[in-house]
């Protein structure tokens, strides 16, 4: 009859602590959901059409208009005049902590050029990619002999774009084993 006790009295035992840690859990998890969750201050956002301007003497800010309005995907669309006798082959444009690069120099063998002397090209920029309040500015070009124009900032972000667009068209040009 003893060993009936005993096990009668695990049993019981486990029974409560299983209850109990139901208890307790169902407590927590009810104790979570009426927390308010933490809303993180929103960035404001850009939603309109930011100041433009070149900091490049030869690249002129011909038109800009918000293309996809009343979207997630709006933005703004820029249209630049390469004012110069030279094809410029790179071209920066930041605003803010944003910034969009057209890069034809991706193949050193066949590079491409962005801009003809004399002529124009439109580039876009995602409002979600412009920092709030800041102008969207022309910032920094190459041009085909080599040289450059444009902020030092610019130039570096211009610079390491060069490299990556490279690497990754040099590994999909190279021969899978």
């Amino acid at each position: 009859m003893t060993i009936r006790n005993s096990s009668n009295k695990w049993f019981y035992l486990c029974a409560l602590l299983l209850i109990a840690a139901s208890c307790i859990g169902a407590g927590v998890l009810s104790a979570k959901r009426q927390q308010p969750k933490k809303q993180w201050p929103k960035e404001p956002r850009v939603t309109s059409m930011p100041h433009i301007f070149s900091k490049i003497k030869s690249l002129e800010v011909v038109d800009a208009w918000i293309g996809n309005p009343e979207t997630e995907a709006a933005g703004v669309w820029i249209e630049i005049r390469n004012n110069s006798d030279k094809d410029v082959m790179m071209v920066d444009i930041v605003c803010g902590e944003g910034g969009i690069t057209r890069n034809g120099l991706t193949d050193e063998q066949n590079p491409i050029v962005v801009i003809k002397p004399h002529e124009t090209t439109k580039m876009f920029m995602n409002f979600g990619e412009m920092t709030f309040g800041a102008p969207l500015v022309i910032s920094g070009v190459t041009y085909a002999d080599g040289t450059e124009e444009g902020d030092e900032a610019s130039l570096r972000a211009m610079h390491r774009v060069r490299e990556h667009d490279r690497a990754q068209h040099i590994r999909r040009e190279a021969p899978t084993p």
